[in-house]
């Protein structure tokens, strides 16, 4: 079992917030993951619970940057940028080769 996979199946797992786009979603997805995409964002804010520890993602970093900021600069305290983005956790989840 990875760090994430203890994370996420934890007493108290953050939320993880995916902010790509739906054609990105569509290709597969962080199980239990919440989707705004980053044009919905600013609008949408107040659906992000700000008791609770956030883990942003995107593509590869870039929005989840952006968004992780925009949700600090809106009250969120605890707020994560998944490095490397879902090809990074895909690169984590997978098996390990014999």
């Amino acid at each position: 079992m990875t760090w994430a996979s203890r994370l996420l199946d934890g007493a108290e797992p953050p939320l993880v917030l995916d902010v790509r786009g739906a054609a990105e979603r569509a290709e597969g997805f962080i199980e239990g993951s919440s989707h705004i995409p980053p044009a919905e964002l600013a609008r949408r804010v107040d659906e992000i619970p700000a008791d609770r520890p956030v883990v942003v993602h995107c593509a590869g970093g870039h929005n989840s940057s952006i968004a992780a900021a925009l949700l600090r600069d809106r009250g969120r305290a605890d707020v994560s940028d998944l490095l490397g983005g879902y090809r990074a956790w895909l690169t984590l989840r997978a098996p390990a080769e014999a």
